[in-house]
């Protein structure tokens, strides 16, 4: 009995089934509406990406695989094998301007030389930026500015620091411009060197170290500088109460602590420098210096100039497969080193 009027135990079990009922009712159609109006908000990006990115991706894929697959279209001798990887790779693939394997060389050698480099160098910058207080943002904006200009333009005006423009009678007699760097060499009583030639190939991946380095520092140093800023104090006030060195607090207390960011700029360093191109481009042009300095990336540009469809997709593919590699082994380090 509630309120002086017996209730029927079977028609109380009834209401009650039915307002779980209602209430599942409502909350599916709540789901449902949350989820069709997520859909509807993502659904432009989808077809975006759809179109842009896995459909090149997918085609990509398929056409590696296709013998005889030049300009993009079917013929009657296109079939199914592993051709294009071998033409690529052996360098049968034609007048493409720059061989695979030496594109292949330059590109590791830019990404596993400038990469830690320029991390390392971003984290010692980052650090003193962190302990200088007046003008703190001054030196953020102005170490942040590179960051902001287009890559071709920071190429173009890079090169003239190591461009050498005159005649070879205006070299012999010392009327040339022999750009900033060897004017400085020349003050010291050294001789100057034709950095950006065809044939200095040692000069030439100098130069383009150089430049990615230098191009790099900016976005690194923010990060590193945004993780620093969130370090709890009372770690440092430890290690000076221990007596530790500067050198030590770096990289017993600050490089721990900030290891996630780290990590992550490797990886995306990483992934950056082993598609480079644009600064390269920019230094030289789309020949990349006679191919000297192709990458992989003007590699499979150079096969889609030539309509060898085919050579490009399969030089992609394998870039792609040499980037998840260096992804799944930074991954793997990271997971032993970096502290969460």
């Amino acid at each position: 009995m509630e309120n002086g009027i017996i209730v029927n135990d079977a028609s109380r079990e009834e209401e009650i089934a039915n307002e779980r009922k209602r209430r599942r009712k409502n909350h599916i159609k709540r789901v449902a509406r949350d989820t069709v109006g997520g859909w509807l908000f993502v659904l432009p990006a989808v077809i975006l990406m759809a179109i842009f990115t896995f459909y090149p991706i997918l085609n990509s894929f398929v056409a590696a695989f296709l013998e005889h697959f030049e300009q993009g279209v079917i013929g009657q001798n296109t079939k199914i094998g592993f051709d294009n990887f071998r033409a690529v790779i052996l360098n049968e693939t034609g007048s493409t301007g720059m061989q695979f394997l030496r594109a292949l060389d330059n590109t590791l050698f830019f990404a596993i030389v400038s990469v830690p480099i320029s991390t390392f160098l971003a984290l010692l910058i980052a650090v003193a930026l962190n302990s200088i207080k007046p003008l703190q943002k001054l030196y953020q904006t102005v170490l942040f500015l590179p960051y902001l200009t287009n890559a071709l333009s920071m190429g173009a005006v890079f090169a003239t620091f190591f461009d050498v423009i005159g005649t070879k009678r205006m070299r012999d007699n010392g009327t040339a411009s022999y750009g900033l760097v060897n004017d400085i060499i020349m003050a010291f009583g050294g001789h100057w060197q034709d950095w950006l030639s065809t044939g200095n190939t040692w000069g030439n991946r100098l130069v383009v170290v150089i430049y990615s380095i230098w191009s790099g520092l900016p976005f690194k140093i923010l990060i590193l500088f945004s993780a620093l800023q969130n370090v709890n104090k009372q770690y440092y006030d430890a290690a000076k109460v221990d007596g530790a060195s500067k050198a030590t607090t770096l990289f017993k207390v600050t490089v721990p602590l900030i290891s996630p960011m780290l990590s992550y700029l490797i990886v995306t360093g990483m992934m950056g420098g082993l598609k480079a191109y644009s600064s390269i481009v920019g230094i030289w042009d789309a020949k990349m210096n006679s191919g000297e300095m192709g990458t992989m990336v003007g590699y499979v540009y150079a096969c889609i100039q030539n309509n060898q469809t085919g050579y490009a997709a399969a030089g992609s593919l394998m870039l792609f497969g040499i980037i998840m590699i260096f992804t799944a082994i930074n991954m793997y380090v990271s997971k032993k080193k970096v502290h969460y």
